[in-house]
């Protein structure tokens, strides 16, 4: 756990029991030493998190507890208000943001990700146009330093993933699924987050850049990690995606083996799903891009199998 997770959630104590910071530091450590550890400028030692503890009226072992508690409550409610920013629920995103505009973070992925989504909706409501939200998200990530940077957090890919859409830049989209394409090799490279959403959708984002590039290779290599995570984790969101595109790519490549397979898998997904609205859409995009008719496919598709396994 990151040393100003705990003083945040220290302060936010603090204030809830209405104590003046010049009390809460006095005798302990200096007004302005506690406000760099409060900023991350410097760690707290264990034995000044004990007299902070003390001051409160509660035990450490607990306050641990009781953090990671928060951490989890308030990872889903900005899981929630990205959501809510996708899905165009305005009355939701409003609640959220005016519960999130003056409290304090605990965890500081969850700051990152609540930034995000809040310069993706302005980028939506048409507040913002796209060069100046590709421009604020690269503040976010110290875009400048992505070069040196050896090791990201998903939170941080989401949004690099982000710009391959906004940024208008081609040269640096090309240098961000490059990046990307390196540190998704070597999973040690990744660090983790409580966003449940952030790795699908990072490699969704990458496939689909890859697909519009014509590198079939590496979406192929990104949807069957897509698809390896979200069975492995039994969490289908954007599996039928990760089918459809590894299909396309197949079939663009003439291996008609794996594309028949991909496009079976990508019905039975859809139906397990069974959204009629997203069942229609892909129908649609499949007999568009494939010049097929989608339900005569799978008919085929089983009388070719049930015919091999009668013969």
């Amino acid at each position: 756990m990151k040393s100003f997770e705990l003083t945040n959630y220290l302060e936010r104590l603090r204030a809830a029991r209405n104590i003046s910071q010049e009390f809460f530091t006095t005798g302990i450590t200096s007004l302005r030493q506690y406000r760099r550890y409060l900023s991350g400028e410097s760690d707290i030692p264990f034995q000044v998190i004990d007299k902070f503890c003390d001051r409160l009226g509660i035990q450490t072992i607990n306050l641990m507890r009781e953090l990671e508690t928060a951490r989890i409550d308030e990872s889903k409610d900005v899981d929630a208000f990205y959501n809510h920013v996708v899905y165009n629920n305005h009355e939701k995103v409003n609640e959220l943001r005016d519960a999130y505009s003056n409290k304090q973070f605990i965890d500081s992925e969850n700051k990152m990700l609540f930034e995000h989504a809040n310069i993706l909706y302005d980028f939506m409501t048409q507040k913002i146009n796209a060069d100046i939200a590709a421009q604020k998200n690269k503040n976010l990530i110290h875009f400048e330093k992505i070069n040196k940077q050896s090791i990201f957090s998903l939170t941080e890919m989401l949004i690099m993933t982000s710009l391959l859409d906004l940024d208008p830049i081609l040269a640096e989209k090309q240098m961000i699924a490059s990046r990307l394409k390196i540190i998704l090799s070597d999973q040690s490279l990744v660090l983790g987050s409580s966003v449940n959403f952030a790795y699908p959708l990072v490699l969704f984002r990458l496939a689909k850049f890859s697909g519009s590039n014509k590198n079939y290779g590496d979406v192929i290599n990104y949807c069957k990690m897509g698809i390896d995570h979200g069975l492995s984790m039994k969490n289908f969101y954007l599996l039928e995606y990760f089918y459809y595109y590894s299909a396309l790519s197949y079939f663009r490549l003439g291996d008609l083996e794996n594309y028949e397979l991909m496009l079976m898998r990508c019905f039975v997904a859809l139906h397990m799903d069974d959204n009629p609205k997203k069942i229609e859409k892909f129908t649609q995009m499949i007999n568009r891009d494939f010049n097929i008719s989608f339900a005569d496919f799978v008919i085929e598709h089983y009388r070719k199998n049930n015919s091999k396994s009668t013969g």
